[in-house]
């Protein structure tokens, strides 16, 4: 009889529902579509079954969702972390989907259990989609000056390095609690999207066209500041703006063994901005690109190879407010190659890695110079002929005119992976069933900071004199008008960090009567911090019954966080010198090199980590499965921003292990075992709920202070900043339930998914001086920040997709999506004053009920 091995049951997830359950019976390759299992070496006489389960334990801190899943999700820009809406233990950012700036593509900003948004492990078929430069930038949010509104801004591209879309994922794994020891280099969670693969069964393909717009949105914006919305002239006053979504993907079997994918995604928005006193509309443009080319092989022994390349740039073009030739282009993502191959052995299975990216994030302005004209000046009754606009309001006397920018500027790095993940089939010994998982990984890191040329910035203020005559093809002296004296010139630059990450892991899933075990470590080393770190991970489960109706769950592990470059490349990135000359006739004379009143510095920095135990227990009910999990995190070490002075009297900024964070999550999920079938068609659902507390000592990202001596006023009592609660990521409740309806006759899917928030506490702050500004002083004498509470309302928000399918020949369909997000047209508040002195500020809201229509052609 011939040896059969292969998967023979595997539970599919409901959205948002965390994993209850995955059990897979599998050591030998799947065919394609992986339904079918192949045959062995037929040289055995004896039927083998080799049993391999994830730990109960662990697959209750996993969500999955499948290509079929996301599909069915309604969607937005489709991003990756947009996906987790209906994850109970994500938080989303309190700004998210604000009514202000819906015309952005970034990818939103989600935290785990309380930890850092920038301290989360995004992976893309296994390997590394972290930007590790500078993921905090501007808290991961537009601005009004976003980078690039400075020589001296630190090129970032968010918290991942690649923008893909949801249309081009197979699978979306997410680790949220008792993670395996297979995974590091994160505080918060695991994201891993796995591409799609190849299908070897016959050709195939879709084109598709999804799109909206200002006139199919509901904004809600403060009365009071309506007028100056529709203005458009901030960067983040967006009433405008067009969002177009293309995709095209080809399947192409070259056998039964062999075959690849090529897929284009591309999402445009295009976002008028206007220039007050340049009397002019521009249109920002905000890009993401995604081409990929993946093949496949199926060896006849049973192991499969994997080939992927893509490539995969985004890109935001601003405009510097009111300045001529002002505009500037921020890029970023890169691309990469890797190549996979899964080996069946005897002993198991092993999974080897070996991959090479490239991630660039650039600003590139129009001009290396940045000057300020004078348009007239009252004094000397001048009128410049030469100078046509100007770039802001007239002062008592002159007025202003800006032209060009800071140059180009970017920072790069450079990943080369390899890792092994080995599978051993189990192995009962002394009674106790073991399954064993260990690996390695090397990864070899190589970052860049570098400043092209020298950039110019005009000092004080320009001379105004009617009889000045110009040196020849001087660019700072205008003939008859003006010139400048003193120019500020940032040198071409270029700063350097190389480093190495070496990981081993082992876990060992014991088994033994209804008691399950899952002890392991993971072990890592890098030659940029120096440290060694030794993360263990425990986790347990116990069948109460032993027929898995009643499960209790629980472990402690630890996770260490991974890297920041910022620190390494600022390291002198203000350096400038001044340059000046008497008059216009004159030579221009440079001066000693200076750096700003505050520079960069790194320091011996231990890596950050976070503790986490864990509680819950799983019940079956009739078909359905409800899970009731407890996750207590307590983040030490984590990066915040701390000022010294040297011998000499010069400051710095250093990163510092002198921030934490704590939260505590308890979350809800149930879901049936199977959806429910009926005459017209096919139902099933999903539900989740949670309830968070998180506390944070350091403010909103590792650039900003996070002194926990530092003294406040938090709630009425007077403490340290450590001991405050967290100002972001802090929606208390939140509950959903999503609800798929299946017509086969009518070929019509409807999806529905209705949200609640509870109303969060925000927060003004004024300084007050202790101890006679405020009763909670106490005896305490000095200046501290008192946090005054604001009330958020509580919210719903109903969501749904539409998609109908039409057959048109043979396997081809037409297929048409209506996604309505906000379905009832909520008005939800995300962000008050600030400060108590800015009582009369704007008031923001999130966007109101917003039209998606997408229209596909599939062979």
């Amino acid at each position: 009889m011939k040896n059969k091995l292969g998967l023979v049951m595997a539970i599919s997830l409901l959205p948002g529902v965390v994993c209850a359950q995955r059990e897979e019976i599998a050591t030998q390759q799947q065919t394609s579509n992986d339904t079918q299992p192949q045959e062995t070496d037929s040289t055995t006489s004896e039927d083998t079954i080799l049993v391999r389960s994830t730990p109960t334990s662990q697959s209750m801190g996993t969500q999955i969702l499948t290509k079929e899943q996301i599909e069915r999700l309604p969607t937005g820009n489709g991003s990756v972390t947009e996906l987790l809406k209906r994850n109970p233990n994500v938080r989303f950012g309190n700004s998210t989907d604000s009514s202000t700036t819906p015309g952005e593509l970034a990818p939103e900003r989600v935290s785990f259990h309380g930890e850092k948004f920038y301290n989360n492990n995004y992976m893309i078929d296994g390997l590394s989609n972290n930007n590790t430069i500078n993921p905090g930038a501007n808290n991961g949010e537009l601005s009004n000056s976003p980078d690039g509104y400075s020589p001296t801004d630190l090129p970032a591209g968010g918290t991942q390095s690649f923008w893909i879309n949801s249309e081009l994922i197979e699978q979306l794994e997410v680790f949220d609690s008792n993670v395996s020891a297979k995974y590091g280099d994160f505080t918060g969670g695991v994201v891993d999207a796995r591409l799609k693969d190849p299908q070897l069964d016959k050709a195939s393909g879709k084109i598709s066209y999804r799109t909206t717009r200002d006139s199919w949105t509901r904004y809600h914006i403060d009365v009071n500041e309506a007028e100056d919305f529709e203005s458009a002239i901030d960067l983040d006053q967006q009433p405008k703006f067009k969002k177009e979504f293309y995709t095209f993907s080809a399947n192409q079997p070259l056998s039964d063994k062999a075959g690849f994918i090529f897929a284009y995604n591309r999402q445009k928005s295009t976002i008028p901005n206007y220039a007050q006193w340049l009397g002019q509309w521009e249109d920002q443009i905000r890009l993401s690109e995604t081409y990929l080319l993946k093949g496949i092989y199926l060896a006849d022994n049973g192991d499969s190879v994997r080939l992927t390349g893509m490539y995969a740039p985004h890109e935001s073009k601003y405009f510097k407010k009111d300045a001529k030739n002002g505009s500037f282009t921020n890029t970023g993502g890169g691309y990469r190659v890797n190549m996979e191959w899964e080996h069946i052995a005897n002993w198991g299975k092993v999974n080897s890695l070996a991959g090479y990216q490239f991630e660039e994030n650039k600003i590139q302005h129009e001009s290396d110079s940045h000057l300020t004209w004078r348009r007239y000046y009252i004094p000397s009754n001048f009128v410049s002929d030469a100078i046509d606009w100007v770039s802001s309001t007239p002062a008592s006397n002159y007025q202003n005119a800006m032209i060009g920018g800071y140059g180009t500027y970017s920072t790069e790095k450079r990943t080369t992976t390899f890792k092994q993940d080995f599978e051993l089939n189990p192995l009962a010994l002394a009674g106790i069933q073991h399954q064993v998982d260990l690996g390695w990984e090397v990864d070899f890191y190589s970052a860049r900071y570098k400043r092209f040329n020298d950039v110019t910035v005009s000092r004080g203020t320009v001379t105004v004199d009617t009889s000045v005559v110009c040196q020849q093809d001087d660019p700072y002296c205008i003939d008859g008008e003006q010139y400048f004296k003193s120019l500020t010139l940032y040198p071409a630059r270029e700063v350097t960090g190389n480093y190495i990450n070496y990981a081993l892991y082992l876990q060992d899933s014991m088994t033994f009567g209804n008691l399950e075990v899952t002890p392991g470590v993971r072990a890592q080393y890098d030659d940029f911090l120096q440290n060694l770190t030794l993360a263990p991970r425990f986790a347990t489960s116990y069948d109460l019954f032993g027929d898995r109706t009643t499960r209790i769950f629980g472990g402690a592990n630890r996770y260490y966080g991974q890297n920041l470059l910022a620190y390494k490349l600022r390291e002198g990135i203000s350096s400038y010198v001044i340059r000046t000359r008497t008059n216009a006739s004159s030579a221009w004379t440079d001066g000693d090199l200076r750096t700003a009143s505050i520079d960069y510095d790194i320091s011996d920095l231990k890596t950050p980590y976070s503790d986490e135990v864990t509680l819950g227990v799983s019940q079956r009910v009739i078909d359905t499965l409800w899970t009731v999990k407890w996750v207590g995190r307590n983040g030490q070490d984590q990066f915040g921003r701390e000022t010294i002075t040297n011998d000499e009297g010069k400051r710095y900024y250093i990163l510092q292990n002198n921030a934490k964070t704590h939260g505590s999550t308890f979350s809800l999920t149930a879901e049936p075992i199977s959806p429910t079938q009926f005459d017209w068609g096919e139902l099933s659902w999903s539900l989740g709920a949670s309830y968070v507390k998180n506390k944070s000592s350091a403010h909103a990202y590792y650039d900003q202070s996070a002194d926990d001596e530092e003294m406040v006023i938090f709630d009425g009592k007077l403490m340290e900043r450590g001991a405050m609660s967290a100002l972001d990521f802090n929606s208390p409740w939140n509950a959903f339930i999503n609800v798929n309806t299946y017509f086969p006759s009518l070929r019509v899917n409807w999806n529905h998914n209705l949200s609640y928030t509870a109303g969060y506490t925000g927060y003004k702050t004024q300084t007050v001086s202790c101890p006679g500004s405020n009763s909670a002083c106490g005896s305490y004498e000095g200046d501290a920040t008192e946090y005054q509470k604001v009330k958020y309302k509580d919210y719903f928000s109903y969501d749904w997709r539409f998609s109908y399918s039409q057959p048109v020949y043979k396997d081809q369909t037409i297929d048409l999506t209506l996604d309505v997000i906000n379905v009832l047209d909520n008005v939800i508040e995300t962000s008050q004053p600030t400060t108590s002195a800015s009582s009369t500020a704007t008031v923001t809201y999130k966007t109101g009920r917003q039209f998606w229509l997408g229209v596909a052609y599939n062979w």
